[in-house]
């Protein structure tokens, strides 16, 4: 177990505030310790928002149907190894140090050295490998084109939606950011997007360029979860059952009907538009797209359940355009109290407090600071009433780091 602190330690001491792109790195790894990517069967799954939903809906229905399958996603909420699982299990402690020595000695100890993504991307190759899967559901970590998860050839490439997020690494357009989620495309190899406008122009380019056949996601018969929320998940749920379509065939891949409604409503994906309790709320929206989506769901739910007042809690990263998050959820706060992640990328509260002041000019509107995540979210509950709900977002970190203290 200390030899796991020590190895999670290291492996957070690579993560800097500048994200380090590009597929030199990784690749060199993986060739030193014989590219166990290239013996993988992958679903490969960009996007702005939706794809940790969409690629946990693909796993569960892939594994519904009697399949082994690894599923890699990031950040985690709780614990590491969450990133990392085949079916019900996520790698053990044992595990990440095994596969971690055996990496150690290939690591780059230079300005070239591998970053924390890189190194955890190439754990999950190894392990999936080892314990041979029949399929692996690979979540890109940032953009596409440039993510360390890029090194596959994939059975099939899903791109979700496009939003404007991380502007100062893929582009400051839609068409630019685009280009860099449609990087996961390969040569012959099926695509399947929810993607609209000028974002869906340019992905039919790079399909058409790659001779990789293109599909817009279908519209299915709504299916009830029995763990998600939001209608929005509906949208998520058409991505994958798309994909699940294109998967079988193009890869003689059995899967009947059954398996796909009980695999889709099984989903577990926690913290999107998840209730913790009857009048707490907590959302992993990150980003001004994330925000309208979850805007539209209040705006919705509190007509179903009469709600008379929103209080939020609310951590922002740096690297996300805050004020136009802000000025979102606006017209929705009664109250609202600002808070931070341990992440040493959290904005200050503070700061949110000062962009907030600029677009809320309310006498009514409670505003507070308190640096405290769980302290914060106690505040909005005390503050509540009976027919108010408190809603926690703005970061996967802060709705994260409550998570360790409240479930």
């Amino acid at each position: 177990m200390m030899e796991n602190k020590k190895i999670l330690k290291y492996l957070y001491s690579l993560e800097t505030p500048k994200i380090k792109l590009g597929l030199e790195r990784v690749q060199s790894l993986l060739d030193k310790i014989g590219n166990p990517e290239k013996d993988l069967r992958c679903i490969h799954v960009a996007g702005t928002n939706g794809k940790g939903s969409v690629c946990a809906m693909i796993f569960y229905v892939l594994k519904e149907a009697g399949y082994k399958v690894g599923l890699y996603t990031s950040p985690h909420l709780k614990k590491f190894n969450e990133r990392i699982r085949i079916g019900d299990n996520f790698i053990a402690n044992k595990e990440i140090a095994y596969y971690f020595l055996k990496i150690k000695p290939h690591i780059t100890n230079s300005r070239s050295t591998q970053s924390f993504f890189e190194i955890t991307t190439t754990i999950a190759f190894m392990h999936f490998k080892e314990k041979n899967v029949d399929f692996v559901v690979l979540e890109v970590g940032l953009g596409g084109r440039l993510d360390a998860t890029n090194v596959v050839i994939p059975l099939l490439s899903v791109i979700t939606n496009i939003g404007m997020e991380h502007a100062d690494l893929l582009g400051n357009t839609i068409e630019k950011i685009a280009f860099e989620k449609a990087g996961i495309i390969k040569q012959n190899a099926p695509v399947v997007t929810g993607a609209e406008g000028k974002a869906l122009e340019t992905i039919k380019k790079i399909a058409a360029g790659r001779n990789a056949p293109l599909y817009l996601a279908k519209k299915f018969e709504k299916i009830n979860f029995d763990y998600l929320n939001g209608e929005f998940q509906q949208e998520n749920k058409d991505v994958a059952l798309t994909a699940i379509d294109k998967l079988t065939r193009y890869n003689s891949i059995k899967i009947n009907k059954k398996w796909i409604i009980n695999g889709i409503k099984k989903t577990k994906w926690p913290a999107r538009f998840q209730f913790i309790s009857k009048n707490v709320l907590v959302d992993c929206a990150h980003n001004p797209s994330g925000f309208e989506v979850l805007k539209k769901e209040l705006i919705l739910i509190r007509k179903q359940r009469k709600i008379r007042n929103f209080i939020f809690v609310v951590g922002i990263q740096s690297d996300k355009d805050s004020q136009k998050m802000l000025k979102i959820i606006n017209p929705l706060v009664s109250a609202i109290i600002f808070t931070k992640s341990k992440n040493e990328k959290a904005l200050r509260p503070q700061q949110l407090l000062e962009m907030f002041n600029k677009i809320n000019h309310k006498k009514s509107t409670i505003k507070k600071i308190i640096e405290n995540p769980e302290k914060s979210l106690n505040y909005a509950k005390k503050i509540a009433n009976e027919n108010d709900l408190v809603v926690v977002a703005g970061s996967i970190y802060l709705v994260g780091g409550l998570f360790k203290v409240i479930l």
